[in-house]
């Protein structure tokens, strides 16, 4: 239905901005210039860092709370100084983004309800990693 198809293109662009910001903040915060993001509708990551550095995030994080999107936009900033979930990757993340726990947690327990929207054809059994 074309109504849903613009809905769902107004997301992604709001889920852009958002990210975008976050992101810029974030890597500011760790010394490093902002990376280039790309928007994508993954059904196993909710975002992820290249090896070049260039991150890429779920749509879909723009229906979840505000912390929850901007804790993925400082997980996968936190990559462009440590390429692993080591402890120093983790401290990073904590010292960069409080809500990090929390974050987590709403997505392990709510994150597949994000789904729910555009998932023609998916059944929505795909439960995708926090990171």
């Amino acid at each position: 239905m074309h109504i849903e198809r613009r809905v769902q293109d107004w997301l992604k662009a709001q889920a852009r901005i958002e990210l975008l910001a976050a992101v810029a903040r974030y890597a500011e915060m760790i010394g490093k210039p902002t990376p280039p993001i790309s928007m994508k509708d993954t059904t196993t990551r909710w975002g992820s860092c290249s090896s070049s550095g260039a991150l890429s995030f779920s749509w879909r994080l723009i229906l979840a709370p505000n912390e929850v999107l901007t804790y993925l936009a400082a997980h996968e900033v936190c990559h462009l100084a440590h390429m692993n979930h080591s402890a120093r990757f983790w401290k990073l993340c904590r010292s960069i983004c409080p809500e990090t726990d929390s974050a987590e947690n709403w997505l392990k327990a709510h994150g597949l309800d994000l789904y729910r929207y555009g998932a023609k054809g998916r059944g929505g059994s795909a439960k995708p990693a926090i990171f």
